[in-house]
């Protein structure tokens, strides 16, 4: 699938039945990951995807695959799966909200639990990595420049002071930015990523990196066939997308 100028950036939240786009069932996700291990391909580490961006190192069939919110889940569920296989992950985190549960989300009844940071400790020591969510899970782009700053620069300053390194990856929640946001996270992580559906290329922004949303990829024949370079299906979804946006767009 992956060219010299092309790689695959794999995003999701929960690995769980909950339901939902941002919940893929344990079952599925283990397939996605044998299918991954099967066809060749490995994870890549944040510097290692920023050292292929800048020309300095091939794509040579590899990922890096991120999860969104930091829930309790991965440390359950996901890692294991990945560790089976050889992979690891970056995992974006909303520094405030660690220890509790997804309450910025409109849900009815419990929200779904996060990981606290001794847990985050413990799988950054297996091999994960952390990045920045902001502190709250705050939707940047709607929040003025003073408040915008604090979500993103304390942020970082939060996860140097628990993991004793700070994150230089970033993913915006919502994958809500405007380029006054996109100018200020650029200011303190090293490279961001959105909720754009494509593959990451060399020569784009590398505060503003596309992902492939993996909710899309639950069939086997869908998944094997992006990693077999099929492109056809990935297109179809991109179309799809673009189309729903803009419908929701006409009607406010």
């Amino acid at each position: 699938m992956t060219s010299k100028d092309t790689c695959p950036v794999l995003t999701y939240h929960s690995i769980s039945d909950a339901g939902g786009p941002t919940s893929i069932p344990p079952a599925v996700f283990a397939m996605q990951m044998e299918v991954l291990a099967a066809s060749g391909y490995h994870s890549l580490a944040v510097a290692d995807f920023i050292a292929w961006h800048e020309g300095r190192r091939p794509s040579d069939r590899s990922v890096l695959i991120t999860f969104d919110d930091g829930f309790l889940d991965f440390a359950q569920v996901a890692a294991p799966i990945l560790k089976q296989h050889g992979l690891t992950a970056v995992v974006f985190v909303p520094t405030a909200k660690l220890g509790g549960d997804e309450s910025w989300a409109l849900v009815e009844g419990p929200g779904r639990p996060l990981m606290n940071w001794d847990q985050v400790r413990a799988l950054g020591e297996q091999g994960m990595e952390f990045g920045g969510h902001s502190r709250t899970h705050a939707n940047l782009a709607k929040l003025d420049e003073a408040a915008r700053m604090r979500e993103i620069a304390d942020c970082k300053t939060e996860l140097a002071a628990q993991i004793g390194a700070p994150g230089t990856a970033f993913a915006a929640p919502y994958g809500a930015v405007n380029a006054d946001t996109i100018s200020a996270i650029s200011r303190h992580y090293d490279v961001a990523f959105g909720t754009r559906l494509a593959l990451a290329r060399r020569g784009a922004d590398r505060h503003d990196i596309p992902r492939i949303d993996m909710h899309y990829f639950r069939e086997r024949r869908h998944w094997q066939g992006l990693l077999d370079g099929g492109t056809a299906y990935l297109r179809a979804r991109q179309g799809l997308r673009i189309l729903r946006e803009r419908l929701m767009g006409a009607h406010g």
